[in-house]
């Protein structure tokens, strides 16, 4: 059991170490731009990283998100 644990961990600061090296490089290609990892959706107006999506039913999985109701992001 002991050995399986070490694996989990293993996978897990595998994936936390790529997960920080994909936002790192996304800071790095927007110029070091802190509006990269903001996101606003605001009556059913969507801003990913600063710029405004045209069209926001062509991302994955966010025309559920549309219809679901109210979605706060932030507790403002």
């Amino acid at each position: 059991m002991r050995n399986a644990w070490k694996i989990f961990y293993a996978v897990a600061g595998g994936l936390v170490a790529a997960g920080l090296v994909v936002a790192l490089g996304g800071f790095v290609a927007s110029g070091f731009d802190a509006r990269v990892f903001t996101a606003q959706v605001d009556r059913g107006q969507v801003t990913l990283g600063g710029t405004r999506v045209d069209d926001p039913a062509s991302l994955p999985l966010f025309p559920e998100v549309l219809t679901a109701g109210n979605v706060e992001i932030a507790g403002n």
